[in-house]
């Protein structure tokens, strides 16, 4: 589907013609050819419809392939009538952090964007500049520029979300209710992939705004130099952040496997306390069962076998008390 917005201001924006939405192919070309200020917005395109922009525009071939892609990385190309570039917008479906890619080609009269539907900050961008009509004064820069924001504005509530989920998984771990860490790892480890992919996307497009700024065909006045340096410090935030949440999700995983290994060592220290408490029972009954006296009579006790039977039994439990009262002073039980 190919959108469009003519605005045939042409620095006199009193006497100019009223903005036109969504006109015919032939228009397109007839603004194309008279430099007439447009925006073109291809969403979802077919194979025609990129024909047609290849035609018009007079593409490299090799933009004419990047065009049909999903796999580029963000970067920015120059040609002597034209400007390509791609950002990414992140996607969050099904649980996982993908990139919607938004190719833009940027002319002395025209702005271009290639896109998927989903890709839906361009669509802000498109409705301020409609809203706007005064806005093409600023020319196809200007266009670039509200694009860009609203493709970094994307990042925002995605980390926002990701950041309060690392929250509560923090609380919830110090606190030591709820789930065990054994449970939340997998929920941990799926977030911190997220925030690689978010990285990934991110920094390939900070060296592209970086280059922007550079560009004196994109940033010649000073007013849009700064416009374009403000959106590399909003990016540079959203660096930061990520990054921030990336090293959150390893301290967690860290504390998890802390909290394991302490468990563990507890289990075993009240195993050892244990054997050691039956460690007494054991010498005293193995002591009574040998037979260590040898004599030519039989040795007749003057005490009835119950009566030593209760003695033992009285030495053992006065043992094991004894190991109990000496672990509990020392803080081992």
């Amino acid at each position: 589907m190919i959108r469009s917005l003519v605005m045939p201001c042409n620095g006199d924006a009193e006497n100019a013609s009223p903005l036109r939405r969504n006109v015919s192919v032939e228009a397109l070309e007839a603004a194309l050819d008279d430099g007439t200020l447009l925006w073109i917005d291809i969403v979802d395109p077919e194979a025609d419809e990129l024909d047609w922009l290849s035609r018009a525009l007079q593409l490299n071939p090799l933009i004419a392939q990047d065009l049909r892609r999903a796999d580029r990385r963000p970067s920015l190309l120059v040609y002597p009538s034209y400007l390509f570039l791609s950002l990414f917008q992140p996607h969050f479906q099904r649980g996982e952090v993908g990139g919607r890619e938004v190719h833009c080609i940027i002319g002395d009269s025209y702005f271009v964007t290639v896109r998927r539907e989903s890709a839906n900050a361009v669509d802000q961008a498109y409705n301020r500049v409609a809203q706007n009509p005064e806005s093409c004064k600023r020319g196809p820069s200007y266009f670039l520029f509200l694009t860009a924001q609203h493709v970094i504005d994307a990042y925002y509530p995605l980390l926002d979300e990701i950041s309060s989920m690392m929250s509560r998984l923090d609380e919830e771990l110090l606190q030591g209710k709820g789930r065990t860490g054994k449970e939340m790892r997998p929920t941990v480890y799926r977030l911190k992939q997220q925030l690689i992919n978010l990285r990934q996307m991110v920094a390939p497009q900070r060296e592209v705004l970086s280059n922007v700024i550079g560009e004196q065909r994109l940033s010649g006045a000073e007013e849009t130099r700064d416009l374009f340096r403000h959106l590399y410090e909003r990016l540079l935030r959203v660096y930061d952040v990520i990054d921030s949440q990336r090293d959150l999700s390893s301290n967690l995983l860290d504390m998890m496997q802390n909290q394991e290994s302490r468990r563990l060592l507890e289990v075993v220290n009240r195993l050892t306390l244990y054997s050691m408490i039956f460690l007494p029972l054991t010498f005293l009954i193995s002591l009574f069962d040998i037979n260590f006296l040898d004599a030519a009579e039989p040795l007749i006790l003057p005490l009835s076998g119950w009566a030593i039977l209760v003695l033992i039994l009285l030495v053992v439990a006065v043992a094991v008390a004894f190991s109990v009262v000496i672990f509990r002073k020392r803080g081992w039980l």
